[in-house]
């Protein structure tokens, strides 16, 4: 009886075992067969009767990334680490999906602990430099690339990766990864345009007339390198054979002002000033802030009879050329600040004075005048003079503008060096 017992319990055994590898194996060909809404359901059956198997809670997980679901695999995968804390295949699964999710928090977390147990995995430090760049943690993106190409010196995403941080911070070293990844594989569109790119800001826009040929010749209707290919001839001086690269560019569905400007600058410049006008015009409509256009456009119609016009647009670009006369004053008198500390103070009193003639409210600039005269450059009379113009100014301001602390101390102080200046002199007369 005990014996009956006991080969009944190992039938059952045997028949729940039997039905769990039959269940698995149902639910891998059901998977690779890219039926995933049936291995999620026949998963999720075989889990809550009491399949624990890592396969088991892996496929489903898989299954539920096919369909999309991210929090379902998150959660899914999540449980399978209870029982299997260590499992690598699912961190690494985990890490993808909370990356996908935008928890780059949880992301670097798992892809750090892979990193950790195996130094040499190429793709977790491809993560986390991506996670880092995202968060703008720079200084730990170079550091998880450093890592790949210490292992593989010829990586193409990291070698782009590594010129985009440095081209971001203006780094000449990001040429260097980007004529690498260029010569790694020369069809790379996006290592080509970087490099090119880089090239024409490095003025050295002549390197760059061979790579856009080469990729044009893989793909002429490129609208990118259409564009990059004809603004390297305008670059270089040649604007006539700028002109068709802009064309053909626009031919192929561009709009852009960009686009027109350049082609327009160029016709310009090929004394096509018909073919200028129109272009130029059209630029004008995408982008009315841009001066460069109506100083081109205006010069394009000075050519004809449409002199009125011209000077309109001459006069809009003048307009759009001069900042407003508050920042120009202000950049004059940060320039003469730093002529002051360099007591190159001739310079200082020019800036200062600039500074005041386009903004006669720029006060500060009246008195730095005078006071460069009188202790910097010790010519009394001068400074008294800019001393007083700068009490004449300060009277002529409303109530409000001339009562707050720092006025009122500035002007204490002028008043006291007029007075200063005013003794020293009558005795000098005196003499």
């Amino acid at each position: 009886m005990k014996y009956c017992k006991l080969y009944t319990c190992s039938g059952i055994l045997f028949l729940l075992t039997s039905f769990i590898l039959f269940a698995q194996e149902t639910i891998t060909d059901l998977y690779y067969s890219g039926n995933y809404q049936q291995v999620i359901e026949q998963s999720t059956h075989s889990i809550s009767s009491g399949d624990t198997a890592f396969n088991t809670h892996y496929l489903k997980a898989l299954a539920e990334v096919q369909m999309g679901m991210t929090a379902e695999a998150i959660q899914t995968l999540e449980k399978a680490r209870i029982v299997f804390p260590e499992n690598l295949m699912a961190k690494r699964l985990l890490a993808a999906q909370y990356e996908v999710a935008g928890d780059y928090v949880k992301a670097w977390e798992f892809y750090t602990e892979l990193v950790s147990s195996d130094p040499e995995d190429v793709a977790s430090w491809l993560k986390l430099a991506d996670i880092a760049s995202f968060r703008q943690h720079y200084d730990q993106a170079i550091h998880a690339l450093e890592q790949v190409l210490a292992i593989d010196s010829l990586n193409l995403n990291s070698l782009m990766m590594m010129g985009d941080i440095l081209n971001r911070h203006n780094n000449s070293a990001a040429v260097i990864y980007y004529e690498r990844a260029y010569s790694l594989y020369p069809n790379n569109q996006k290592a080509a345009y970087a490099l090119g790119n880089l090239y024409i800001l490095s003025k050295k826009a002549w390197d760059a007339v061979p790579i856009c040929k080469h990729i044009l010749e893989i793909d002429s209707t490129s609208i990118k390198f259409r564009k990059l290919y004809g603004y390297t001839f305008y670059k270089i001086g040649e604007p006539h054979q700028a002109v068709p690269q802009f064309e053909y560019a626009a031919i192929f569905g561009d709009s852009t002002a960009f686009t027109f400007k350049f082609k327009g600058i160029s016709q310009y410049l090929t004394v096509d000033f018909t073919g200028a006008i129109e272009s130029l015009q059209i630029a004008a409509k995408k982008d009315s802030m841009d001066a460069e256009v109506y100083f081109f456009l205006g010069a394009s119609l000075a050519t004809t009879t449409q002199k009125k016009e011209a000077m309109d647009h001459l006069n809009k670009s003048l307009e759009l050329m001069m900042p407003e006369p508050g920042i120009e004053s202000r950049i004059y008198s940060e320039q003469g600040n730093i002529m002051r500390l360099e007591m190159e103070y001739e310079n200082a009193y020019s800036l200062y004075n600039q500074a005041w003639e386009v903004d006669s409210s720029n006060l500060m600039a009246l008195y730095f005048m005078a006071s460069i005269l009188d202790n910097s450059m010790h010519k009394s009379q001068e400074a008294l003079v800019d001393y007083q113009r700068y009490i004449d100014q300060l009277d002529r301001l409303p109530e409000n503008q001339r009562s707050n602390q720092q006025t009122l101390s500035v002007r204490t102080i002028v008043e006291d060096r007029i007075v200063a200046l005013k003794e020293e002199l009558f005795f000098l007369d005196q003499q």
